[in-house]
């Protein structure tokens, strides 16, 4: 069995986008739990209409993302726990591949995909289209959490999410937690793999450099520098990693385009900050 943990805050109609995806499901072995983050019922009705297809258990949570998929894990029955956003839909075999790479691969505590959007190009992080082992180096181009699918007893090892990481965090570092999970995943020796026929859909996340994406991306910056700092990344790493959105940043005010240097600067003041910050916020 499955278990999808599905963490939402202010959304319908993408939550029943992904529930209408789930009736088409060709495996039919799963269950959903909704963790509500609302402050209000506005979810009642849509699990309603729902809840005869398919089983859904409806908890709450606090706001915070990793707070919220770590009260999902606490109720999970399933084999298998996966976490699709509020606004991820899958297609009708999505579940099937992924049970059959989990037989075909016992060795493997974790298998990730692809996110795509609705025209098939990849819309929240760029991954290749080779099959890969994910390593502390190559973690970057091997999914993100929509994509992860984790054996159930694996998890008493792992662990949840990292609460001081992600978004809603009351931490200033509102990203990481998924790539904090994998590479503690292979901290303790789990096998972890990226298949990319395993596909999971997404909405492309714009490419605007507006003032709210300026913002966002020095908050994730945060949270990037924060996850290198915590998973003790050797300073070369560190380095190449403050180089590309420097580079980016100085093209950027050379072809006069201000919107990508702002962009660009906020990413890498982000990585600054969340790398600095990150053993004062710890020790506090």
């Amino acid at each position: 069995m499955f278990s999808l943990i599905v963490c939402t805050v202010d959304r319908f109609d993408q939550l029943e986008r992904l529930f209408r995806s789930l009736v088409d499901q060709r495996h039919r072995d799963f269950e959903v739990i909704v963790v509500d983050q609302n402050v209000d019922d506005r979810l009642h009705t849509l699990i309603e209409c729902f809840v005869a297809q398919f089983t859904i258990r409806h908890i709450r949570s606090p706001k915070g993302l990793s707070r919220a998929r770590n009260n999902g894990i606490a109720v999970a029955k399933g084999d298998y726990v996966c976490f699709p956003d509020d606004d991820c839909w899958y297609e009708p075999d999505t579940l099937v591949i992924a049970e059959t790479l989990f037989i075909n691969h016992p060795e493997l505590a974790i298998v990730t995909g692809r996110t795509l959007d609705a025209e098939g190009i990849s819309s929240v992080s760029p991954t290749g289209e080779v099959e890969l082992a994910l390593t502390r180096w190559n973690y970057l181009k091997c999914g993100n959490s929509n994509g992860i699918f984790v054996r159930g007893a694996a998890l008493a090892e792992i662990g949840g999410f990292d609460e001081n990481l992600g978004v809603g965090s009351h931490s200033p570092f509102q990203s990481g937690e998924e790539a904090d999970f994998l590479l503690r995943a292979l901290a303790v020796g789990k096998r972890v793999r990226f298949f990319p026929n395993l596909i999971v859909h997404h909405d492309r996340v714009t490419t605007d450099y507006g003032p709210r994406q300026v913002e966002r991306a020095r908050k994730y910056g945060r949270g990037f520098g924060a996850l290198i700092r915590k998973q003790a990344f050797p300073l070369p790493y560190v380095a190449y990693r403050l180089l590309r959105p420097l580079i980016g940043w100085l093209l950027a005010l050379v072809r006069f385009n201000l919107d990508a240097a702002r962009y660009r600067r906020a990413w890498l003041v982000g990585i600054l900050e969340g790398y600095a910050a990150w053993p004062r916020w710890r020790s506090n």
